[in-house]
């Protein structure tokens, strides 16, 4: 019998729970993707074949409960889907390792980094990779030379909640003195257009086998709406040398950045080690992260490959799930 993938905090991805049972079916594999939440008004909870109801992430309670789902279910992978379980499963890794459970997260080193915009910028610099001009808010006031617009956002935040544009110093100081943005940093503007590399770096030799850049046309609370794939070898290349630098990295790595079609400069923006919310499109291309992932778990030849469709674009739209009862 197959084991079966446990898909974590599943809330919203339908898709990406749909894209596990497809990779199951086409393995020929009878393995089930079971969907935990903490509530089920979920709909990927909902879709699920099987469904088991969790602690929330940061509750003392979830790591033993999901070791628990692991056992009752011959659970042999975890996927996690959002950014506050993955230190916790990073931490928590070789308790699920030593009952035979693989984690789809990379070392705790790396989540360190990507969790923290401060972090994240910091190891760009030491690591000779083009980034914004970032400051802490007080810097930028006493700074002069600081250039307006500007954009700020939280150092620990995530889907762009509390990131917006600030046009002068004046909102800029309004927005610090108010007091309930402790946490913000402040960011030079990106030029370009916003682009989100997807990332697959095999957990077994840690080399990054695939990199499919797309870009971002539309977003919608944080999560991109429409997008489409992009012919950019220049982000390749560099995406390729960040996941590989990362210690640790495991899975998909997503590399969030702004890019310039004429110049073909890059400026590096954000690190999400997860599949991200526009997974879908790089799966659709033909990159099928989650097939070498299993293939690579289970011994079978990685049929890992970059000739994913370039310009191939996404429109996403809404589906309602109903319930009864």
């Amino acid at each position: 019998m197959s084991k079966n993938l446990l898909l974590s905090c599943s809330g919203r991805r339908v898709e990406l729970l749909r894209i596990w049972e497809r990779t199951f079916r086409e393995l020929g594999m009878d393995s089930k993707v079971i969907a935990s939440d903490a509530q089920p008004f979920a709909p990927a909870f909902a879709l699920a074949e099987r469904q088991v109801i969790v602690p929330r992430v940061l509750d003392e309670a979830f790591v033993p409960r999901m070791l628990e789902v692991c056992a009752a279910n011959d659970v042999g992978w975890v996927i996690p889907t959002i950014d506050t379980e993955l230190p916790v499963l990073a931490r928590a890794r070789a308790q699920f390792e030593s009952v035979g459970v693989h984690v789809m997260v990379s070392d705790i080193e790396t989540i360190d980094i990507a969790s923290d915009k401060r972090r994240t910028h910091e190891w760009f610099v030491s690591q000779g990779f083009p980034t914004f001009e970032q400051r802490a808010p007080e810097e930028a006031l006493a700074d002069p030379e600081w250039r307006y617009p500007c954009f700020v956002k939280p150092a620990d935040g995530s889907r762009s909640i509390g990131a917006s544009r600030v046009g002068t110093r004046e909102d800029l100081e309004i927005r610090w003195r108010s007091g309930q943005h402790p946490n913000d940093v402040v960011e030079s503007l990106g030029h370009g257009v916003e682009v989100t590399a997807d990332a697959y770096v095999s957990p077994v030799s840690g080399k990054c086998l695939c990199v499919v850049p797309r870009r971002r046309l539309e977003v919608r609370d944080g999560e991109v709406s429409k997008g489409k794939t992009i012919e950019a070898p220049e982000i390749v290349a560099l995406v390729r040398r960040v996941s590989e630098a990362l210690p640790g990295a495991r899975g998909t790595i997503c590399v969030q950045m702004f890019w310039d079609p004429e110049t073909r400069e890059i400026q590096l923006m954000e690190i999400n080690p997860r599949f991200g919310g526009g997974y879908p499109l790089t799966d659709a291309s033909g990159a099928k992260f989650a097939r070498w992932f299993i293939e690579e778990e289970i011994g079978l030849p990685v049929t890992a490959h970059e000739n994913w469709t370039r310009d191939l674009v996404m429109l996403r739209y809404d589906q309602s799930v109903f319930l009864r009862g």
